[in-house]
């Protein structure tokens, strides 16, 4: 996987929404020709229909697309007639045509673009060559004007049915996207119940309802459609573009996966774009991750990185800035009643205990968390609560000491007792669920406290606790902990739902 912008692992990282093109994603982007029929979906008049395709696709030979590639092995043996003129594919026509020298002109295309209607219905299409097919109709028409559009009524020859390979690893793929709650969009410009079927097979959720994408003629309806449809089918470039901003629009994180031209738009258009490495030029300096070799199954991976990395920086930041906040805040309170409760080697516990063993762990740990919110909205709605509480535990042991109910030691050893159960109170909030890796982890942080106040307590200066402290400990720890619990549900839920702190933090960060 090439990472062309570092900040989009990030982006990754909080996507909710992936959309996803059919071809070289969902399938390999390679093809095969399974049937040619003539208009009466047998072989009776397929011998017309085969010349058709192969002034088509040799016209295409030097440019040629997936499809044309896979019609060209099928007519291989047959000699194609000299042409012309060359009408090319066009994503927005969706058709391309030839005109021999002996004035026969083709087209091959959808029906619905070459015909206006499909003469067999979808289960008789269905019937003949499998509901993954993508079925185009082959025709002839009185010539093209000079802008591509067919002259004349095209008069159908026959049929050619063409399969994608749909890749090994796309339901696992499609699994592991589902198991993470991001919602899985399926844009293509093929038709709308070939792609379906695609996407039902691959374990696409919701992939049995659809849209023709050439029934939503406004952006109201793109948006509408857009929050209620898996699968789009009949997708122009442009339309593409459009469903990528109207998921934005309402408020999700959105990715899109492509690899040719008429994908571009979309993929400048997404949170974060993802391009095949065997795909267009333009797709692939576009997109900010492309893949090397043109395996979305990494994507899980991808995605798995990005979350730990930003789930596990926002954990360490929050216990860093923890004691940033509540040190500044005793100092404040020390300038009316000095001195500081805390020695510098008590502190040098502190750090090692509450921040410095736990962001080292907590910052390798594998995290597959979906990101939300905005990270310094969650790293203050985190820390501030245990900033709170820990400066309102040790200024009471301060305010304790100045009424001559402890002496400096026994506030010192309090103070720092407090510091100490906020600090794991916080390790615990930020750790859950709890699996046995982060249990262990908070059973050592204990234990590591518990040493150095007990075991070493001339070494660190600490006085013996007496039974008094130990009530003191409990009441004062007590509503510490109240406070802390209270403000952190609070302030965490306004920063997840974009309540009212999310609000402030993002009017004082701009």
């Amino acid at each position: 996987v090439l990472v062309q912008q570092l900040y989009c692992i990030e982006s990754l990282a909080r996507v909710d929404v992936l959309c996803l093109d059919k071809t070289g994603t969902i399938t390999t982007g390679a093809m095969e020709v399974t049937h040619v029929t003539g208009p009466d979906l047998t072989d009776d008049g397929a011998q017309e229909t085969t010349r058709a395709l192969a002034a088509i696709a040799h016209s295409q030979a030097d440019d040629a697309n997936e499809t044309a590639k896979a019609i060209l092995v099928h007519v291989a043996d047959i000699d194609a007639p000299a042409l012309a003129r060359t009408v090319p594919f066009s994503s927005a026509r969706k058709y391309s045509g030839v005109v021999t020298v002996d004035g026969r002109a083709y087209v091959m295309g959808a029906a619905k673009f070459v015909l206006g209607t499909n003469p067999a219905t979808a289960e008789q299409l269905n019937t003949a060559f499998g509901e993954m097919a993508r079925v185009l109709v082959v025709a002839s028409c009185d010539d093209f004007d000079p802008d591509g559009t067919i002259q004349g009524k095209p008069q159908l020859l026959g049929y050619v049915a063409i399969r994608d390979q749909i890749r090994d690893s796309a339901s696992q793929t499609m699994s592991y996207f589902k198991e993470q709650g991001v919602d899985l969009k399926v844009i293509s410009g093929d038709d709308p119940r070939t792609v379906s079927a695609i996407a039902r097979h691959v374990g696409v959720p919701n992939a049995q309802t659809y849209v023709d994408a050439t029934t939503l003629t406004s952006e109201e309806d793109i948006a509408k459609a857009a929050s209620t449809y898996s699968v789009f089918g009949r997708v122009t470039p442009e339309q593409k573009r459009q469903l990528c901003q109207a998921l934005q629009a309402q408020d999700h994180t959105v990715a899109m996966t492509g690899d040719g031209v008429n994908d571009v738009l979309a993929l400048k258009a997404s949170d974060c774009s993802v391009a095949m490495s065997a795909g267009s030029d333009a797709a692939r300096n576009v997109a900010e991750i492309v893949l090397i070799d043109n395996d979305f199954a990494h994507m899980p991976e991808v995605v798995a990185e990005g979350r730990r990395s930003i789930n596990n920086l926002t954990r360490s930041a929050s216990l860093f800035l923890v004691k940033t906040v509540f040190s500044a805040v005793i100092a404040l309170a020390c300038i009316f009643w000095p001195p500081y409760p805390f020695m510098p080697i008590q502190l040098s516990l502190i750090s090692a205990g509450i921040i410095g063993i736990p962001s080292f762990v907590l910052a390798l740990e594998p995290n597959h968390e979906r990101v939300r919110g905005h990270f310094l909205t969650n790293v203050l709605s985190r820390s501030l609560p245990a900033s709170a509480a820990i400066a309102l535990s040790v200024v009471t042991c301060v305010l304790m000491r100045e009424a001559g109910m402890l002496d400096r030691s026994e506030c010192q050893t309090l103070s720092v007792m407090l510091t100490a159960l906020v600090g794991l109170a916080l390790i615990v909030a930020i750790s859950r669920p709890l699996n046995a890796l982060r249990t262990a982890l908070c059973v050592f942080v204990l234990a590591v406290v518990a040493v150095g106040v007990g075991g070493f307590a001339s070494f660190f200066g600490f006085s013996d606790v007496s039974v008094s402290m130990w009530v003191q400990f409990g009441l004062i720890g007590g509503v510490s902990l109240i406070l802390f619990c209270g403000m952190y549900a609070n302030l965490t839920r306004s920063a997840q739902n974009g309540g009212a702190f999310a609000r402030l933090v993002q009017k004082l960060e701009d």
